[in-house]
């Protein structure tokens, strides 16, 4: 929670990485910077980090690092409201996940989409994508499996009334 300490030492590393030259720790800094901004509520700071990081990833053709960004950007369009351009980047991640077998990067980018599926009204895409991230997450014994099943449940509820 002590995001300004955290920001002083994430753009240290910014500058350390930039120096000596590793263009996947720098995506990767650029994109946990765009974290702490997100956290903030600062959007527009958050996807001007994203955008640098995912210029850096496709780059150095860092798929992980790729699709990670991609669901953070897809996040912040979805905090911004406007769905269309959060499912355009959250389904390139999704694409790029089940490409490379990321399943714990696929459970998050599937409950996004139900998510803003689910915020658009649309419950039975949402219930689908919601399903999707349970099955996922019980498969990989993901942490949060259970929060999953208590928010699919409440959805599929609101679907039967």
């Amino acid at each position: 929670g002590d995001y300004a300490t955290a920001l002083t030492y994430l753009e240290q590393s910014l500058v350390i990485t930039q120096e000596i030259g590793d263009k996947k720790v720098e995506g990767a800094t650029l994109n946990n910077i765009s974290q702490i901004y997100d956290a903030r509520g600062d959007y527009d700071a958050a996807l001007k980090y994203l955008e640098q990081s995912l210029a850096i990833m496709q780059e150095i053709g860092d798929k992980a690092g790729e699709d990670c960004t991609l669901n953070n950007i897809g996040h912040i369009y979805k905090a911004w409201g406007d769905h269309s351009k959060a499912f355009a980047y959250l389904e390139q991640a999704l694409a790029i996940q089940q490409e490379i077998g990321n399943r714990y990067g696929q459970v998050f980018t599937n409950w996004n989409i139900g998510l803003t599926y689910e915020e658009q009204g649309d419950l039975a895409k949402a219930e689908q994508y919601m399903s999707r991230t349970v099955q996922l997450a019980e498969e990989i014994g993901h942490p949060s499996l259970e929060k999953y099943r208590k928010h699919l449940a409440a959805v599929r509820a609101k679907m039967n009334k």
